[in-house]
């Protein structure tokens, strides 16, 4: 199942940098134009479910936060591309171990629905704690005065690992932030 998985971010990775290449070329007269915005935000997974257990943010020790990081890119068609960092921080509340840090590497596609919305997938892999996955997304956004948008984006992340007998841990959040 890894091998796959890396397999798939690796064809999202190269398929990504041609579509991002070809309209930078059609474009090279306003290079501007391939990148649509960036954003920042905070994420919290809310509950998360694996092998029949069922966990929710009530637990001390399931707690941690995450500070997505993006930049999008436009490509030829409605289809856009998004790569993603996430530092995620998992305190642990009374324990010798202070804190755990880890960066989730989040490279994805987003699809416009109109009036605000957007459809997303992103693929997954979290360095230090060895998971591989992927993350459906909706995502609603309100324009602000500034030219910025606040949105809020409903996240399902799909992780497998860190050992072969992890199984399948189906977990589910709330993503806000500003996009400019």
């Amino acid at each position: 199942m890894k091998k796959l998985m890396y397999l798939l971010m690796g064809l999202v990775c190269i398929i990504s940098t041609k579509v991002i290449a070809q309209e930078s070329e059609k474009k090279m007269s306003d290079p501007i134009s391939v990148l649509a915005g960036y954003h920042v935000g905070v994420v919290q997974i809310m509950f998360a479910a694996n092998k029949g257990n069922f966990t929710t943010l009530d637990k001390y020790d399931f707690y941690f936060i995450g500070f997505p990081v993006g930049i999008t890119f436009n490509t030829a068609g409605k289809l856009k591309f998004d790569l993603e960092f996430v530092p995620v921080i998992k305190p642990y509340f009374n324990s010798g171990v202070p804190i755990q840090v880890h960066l989730l590497f989040h490279p994805g596609i987003l699809y416009p629905l109109g009036n605000g919305w957007t459809f997303g997938f992103r693929l997954a892999y979290e360095n230090s704690v060895n998971q591989i996955g992927f993350t459906p997304l909706i995502n609603k956004g309100f324009k602000r005065k500034n030219n910025s948008v606040f949105f809020f984006e409903l996240v399902a992340p799909a992780r497998f690992g860190p050992e072969k007998n992890s199984g399948y841990t189906q977990l589910g959040g709330l993503h806000v932030g500003l996009g400019f």
